[in-house]
């Protein structure tokens, strides 16, 4: 089981996104070295390194928990990510497709917005970007993701597709996004979606 621990709004609470390319816990200056919650948030940093995927549920519920009550301006909670269209082991709440490598999302990093890079590209580039922002951009969910994987997928292809024209405009090399699922994990104290 692939676990995330984000911050319940991707930029602020505005924000419908709720995909991987959202903050992850931080230390707390606060409290502590020996405070529990810095413990997790060693043990996070040790389990989950650069790409944030931890695998003990029991302890990433607690750690948000901890830190939905020390940062109160914030609201972490847990995440499943899975490859494609496989089922969560977790039972969790489906909040929809993603396109990402790791952490990042190419819905995350704006791909959809229509006003990238504006003037540095050729108007042809321009018309076929706004085509594709426009085209994806309804076809979100209100978690701001993909609702179904055929559409996940297609907005990948075409991603690609248009930066096959202007290498590095997005992402760098984005031949390791992919379509993964992502599921709100449910509380195993009292059933309830983490939130």
């Amino acid at each position: 089981m692939n676990l995330l621990i984000l911050n319940g709004y991707a930029f602020d609470e505005l924000s419908v996104y709720r995909g991987t390319y959202r903050n992850n816990p931080t230390y707390c200056d606060t409290l502590s070295a020996g405070h529990e919650i810095n413990q997790l948030f060693m043990w996070f940093l040790e389990e989950g390194g650069e790409s944030g995927v931890i695998h003990d549920l029991a302890k990433a519920q607690h750690y948000a928990k901890l830190c939905n009550i020390h940062f109160p301006d914030r609201q972490f909670e847990v995440v499943e990510v899975t490859k494609a269209k496989t089922p969560p082991e977790s039972g969790g709440k489906f909040l929809g497709f993603d396109l990402s490598e790791g952490y990042n999302s190419l819905i995350g990093l704006g791909a959809l917005v229509t006003n990238r890079a504006r003037g540095r590209l050729s108007e042809q580039f321009h018309v076929l970007s706004e085509l594709i922002a426009r085209y994806f951009n309804a076809q979100l969910n209100s978690d701001g993701l993909f609702q179904e994987f055929e559409v996940a997928s297609f907005c990948l292809q075409a991603i690609n597709a248009l930066q096959s024209f202007h290498p590095g405009l997005y992402e760098g090399d984005i031949s390791d996004f992919e379509v993964v699922g992502v599921y709100l994990v449910r509380d195993v104290d009292n059933g309830n979606a983490c939130r």
